[in-house]
């Protein structure tokens, strides 16, 4: 289909939604043909191998072929993959889980000619890497578990156009890895130096753990070093300076640190090529009855990353990467790569992402934008956390700020087991005591201004009798002497508040519509006193009120309601209705400037240097203004975090129609 900028409008229109922020968060998952159990992707992000039914095969991605859905997403299921090529094997063979291993990836492929020579002229490319994997099936004792590798060359002809297929591959002997190392679903970083994969840090044949080695020597046979869990990572010499995702120490989604030598529990690991980070699946899939659903039990669940991008916490995608947590078993995920291709990604944002999943057949696109934004105070996804001993939990919302303000749900509010939000998960709150409490944090109280932002779906207006009805939907204390509060008013308003100096500060919106998403922003930069609301991102009320600083308290921030109400109250009660994506961020994203650093874990205020230092909110974050808020003073808002991008995917009409959908966007104002 054309990804025509109109066509795009059209839709955008018709559905009458506004795009939302993103990340970590993916987009709808769309079907793919590709499908299998273990695979990887070359560096180049063309090269596939897969296991199948019919053993070890290979399959090219076809940029140049690539066709779009009407969604905007590519068409997985079309000529962007080609037909696949045997290598190894039938449907008894043991191997499965694989990394793809370049010795020189700078290299791979090159321009080759029949017998596999470096040939400028020559009419294929030709891929020279190492296959490594393991026997997951015979038991250790037997002879399974060790790792290995084999030499695999593999010639493409049409290289790099919309007719490219397989030609031919030739795979060498088995040669034992290390002296030897035990464990399943190894993945490697580019330089073939580092290797993460499933086993234990005794070596032992056990699994359940994230586990990693270094070598001198890219994709060597031996020089392997002894497996340590990845929460030693931050530790080791080899590691830091060398890969983002030991630069620091590693925190589960709420916080919990990793000492050294904690167990990390993961499985089906993939590295990002630099070593920024690894996706993983972090719990569990429950089983209903046995064996239902198919593949239940073992840690196929919650698809999770952790690194750099992801401040280092454990991060649970929300999104259709993780469409539900009862009912689909999700393996094997890999990606070409964020520049790899110009036609994928297409989703928006400085850190987008593009994957295939193998067992689940599908294409995704995750956003990393939260993370490395550097100004938000909080901002929740509400979907579960995943708790540091790796099981779903479903007592609390994570805050994917870098400042780890986890919500903890209360009231008896609870997540549905599938997708029903504008991203992912949403919350329904009943309009009597459903709420989230989040404990007082420096970071939720910022100084020189402050953007409060959130999808909003009211189910009934509060005017419930001849009382003042109203619903306390955001607030870090009382309306009296509380720092914020955003209420949803008489006639389907809402009526923002900020204490400033002492006195509160109010500003109220237009009405929107019950029975429908709406996005509402809410923003005061204290410098000059700007405020405004937008509403599904058109201004709808801009104004100036009195300049100043927010005043700080210690009350903790509750969301949805201040505490269990009357359902039809005389003054502040509970909201009724569903609410997404909810963030407060450390100044005004349209008037202010980004605050100077952002959650770390050291150094002044909130925060150390990261291993990419730079002012507060990274790319993308413009406006003009006062000083950026989050402290009282620069001093208070922290060092340097994550404020950097891998790749920026801003320009483009594919966009258009993800947010049409409701899909992704970047919450951050562009020039």
């Amino acid at each position: 289909m054309s990804r025509s900028t109109s066509h795009l409008l059209v839709a955008l229109a018709v559905l009458g939604v506004s795009p939302v922020a993103s990340a970590v968060t993916s987009s709808i998952s769309v079907p793919s043909a590709f499908d299998g159990n273990g695979h990887n992707i070359s560096f180049d992000g063309r090269l596939l191998l897969v296991r199948d039914g019919g053993g070890w095969r290979a399959q090219l991605v076809r940029p140049e072929a690539t066709t779009f859905l009407p969604d905007g997403l590519p068409d997985a299921m079309g000529p962007l993959l080609s037909p696949r090529v045997h290598v190894l094997g039938g449907p008894e063979m043991m191997e499965n889980a694989l990394a793809i291993c370049e010795p020189d990836p700078d290299a791979a492929p090159y321009a080759c000619d029949e017998a596999g020579a470096a040939s400028a002229s020559g009419p294929f490319d030709c891929y020279d890497v190492w296959v490594i994997d393991s026997d997951a099936v015979t038991p250790k004792d037997q002879g399974g578990f060790a790792m290995r590798r084999r030499h695999l060359t593999l010639w493409v002809s049409a290289p790099k156009t919309a007719d490219a297929q397989i030609y031919k591959s030739q795979l060498g002997d088995i040669e034992p890895l290390g002296s030897p190392l035990y464990g399943i679903e190894p993945t490697v970083t580019r330089d073939g130096k580092l290797m993460i994969y499933q086993g234990h840090p005794d070596n032992s044949g056990e699994i359940d753990i994230l586990v990693y080695t270094v070598n001198e020597n890219a994709c060597a046979a031996d020089g392997w070093s002894a497996p340590k869990s990845i929460s030693s990572m931050h530790v080791d010499p080899k590691i830091v300076g060398s890969y983002p995702l030991g630069e620091r120490k590693l925190r589960a989604a709420d916080g919990s640190e990793f000492e050294d030598g904690d167990l990390f529990r993961g499985a089906y690991p993939w590295l990002m090529p630099e070593g920024d980070a690894v996706i993983f699946a972090a719990a569990q899939m429950p089983c209903i009855s046995p064996d239902n659903p198919l593949g239940c039990g073992p840690r196929r669940n919650a698809i999770s990353v952790i690194g750099y991008p992801t401040n280092w916490g454990l991060a649970h995608v929300d999104g259709g990467v993780n469409p539900d947590t009862d009912a689909t078993v999700r393996l094997f995920f890999s990606s070409p790569g964020p520049t790899a291709f110009e036609q994928l990604p297409v989703s928006p944002g400085n850190d987008v992402w593009p994957f295939f999943g193998s067992n689940t057949h599908n294409y995704v696109e995750l956003v990393f934008d939260d993370g490395l934004d550097g100004g938000y105070a909080g901002f929740w996804h509400l979907n579960e956390n995943v708790s540091k001993d790796g099981n779903l939990d479903t007592e609390k919302t994570p805050d994917v700020s870098g400042y780890f303000n986890t919500a903890v749900l209360a009231g008896g509010l609870g997540f549905s087991t599938k997708n029903d939000g504008v991203v992912g998960k949403s919350l329904l709150f009943d309009g009597i005591d459903d709420r989230l409490v989040v404990d007082s944090a420096s970071s939720l109280s910022p100084a020189n201004g402050i953007t409060v932002d959130f999808m909003v779906y009211p189910t009934a207006d509060p005017d419930c009798d001849a009382n003042n009805n109203y619903r306390v939907l955001l607030a870090k204390g009382d309306l009296n002497e509380g720092s914020y509060s955003m209420v949803f008013e008489e006639g389907a308003a809402m009526q923002a508040r900020v204490n400033v100096g002492g006195t509160q500060l109010a500003l109220a919106s237009p009405a929107i519509p019950l029975g429908a998403w709406s996005r509402v922003t809410f923003e005061y930069d204290g410098p000059t006193g700007k405020a405004g609301f937008w509403i599904d991102d058109v201004a709808a009320v801009e104004t100036t009120l009195t300049p100043g600083t927010i005043t700080s308290t210690d009350f903790p921030l509750t969301i949805g309601a201040p505490g269990p109400r009357e359902a039809c109250p005389n003054g502040d009660g509970a909201f009724a209705g569903r609410l997404d994506e909810v963030s407060i961020s450390r100044y005004s994203r349209h008037y202010g400037e980004p605050p100077i650093g952002g959650p770390g874990d050291g150094g002044a205020g909130e925060g150390g240097a990261g291993p990419s230092s730079g002012p507060g909110a990274g790319p993308g974050a413009t406006g003009s203004g006062g000083a950026g808020g989050g402290g009282a003073s620069l001093e208070d808002d922290g060092g340097s975090g994550c404020s950097c991008k891998t790749s920026d995917h801003t320009s483009g009409n594919g966009w258009l129609a993800l947010a049409a959908f409701g899909l992704l966007a970047s919450r951050r104002r562009r020039a």
